[in-house]
């Protein structure tokens, strides 16, 4: 190997990592099948929640990881048309509650002025911003479901 050569390997870059996925709260199985988020039940009373350490309801530190609902509905939602950088506008976020009595702050997949309360959601993975090299950070978000 010339000199040239390890020089270039030495000076090569970092991958842009354009993934976002917490670990803690997104499985997406590597056989295909459906991502889902993650959540903790209490062994000793059955309280869902999302990552803690603690149990809210009867302070327990023992956890079991579940799989959660892949659906949802809206509870309530907002059209963004000034946003931060890195997110295209306009787009939308909303908080969407669980069948386990979550509810979760996401962003929604789709065209402004068209989503409404109590409408149903189900998980998807996608594009929710840009990075700084313009690439596609890509994570989990809400869509209608396809009737």
């Amino acid at each position: 190997m010339g000199q040239e050569e390890v020089q270039k390997k030495k000076t090569k870059e970092k991958e842009p990592d354009i993934t976002f996925f917490h670990p803690d709260l997104l499985e997406v199985p590597q056989d295909g099948s459906l991502p889902y988020l993650k959540g903790q039940k209490c062994k000793k009373c059955g309280q869902i929640d999302f990552k803690t350490t603690m149990c809210i309801n009867c302070w327990s530190e023992e956890f079991e990881t579940i799989p959660l609902s892949r659906r949802g509905k809206v509870y309530s939602f907002s059209d963004i048309y000034i946003g931060q950088p890195g997110l295209a506008t306009p787009y939308i976020f909303a908080y969407v509650d669980l069948p386990e009595n979550l509810r979760i702050f996401v962003q929604l997949e789709g065209d402004v002025n068209t989503y409404k309360c109590d409408e149903e959601v189900e998980l998807t993975l996608g594009p929710i911003r840009m990075n700084n090299d313009n690439l596609p950070i890509i994570s989990y978000k809400f869509k209608k479901i396809s009737a």
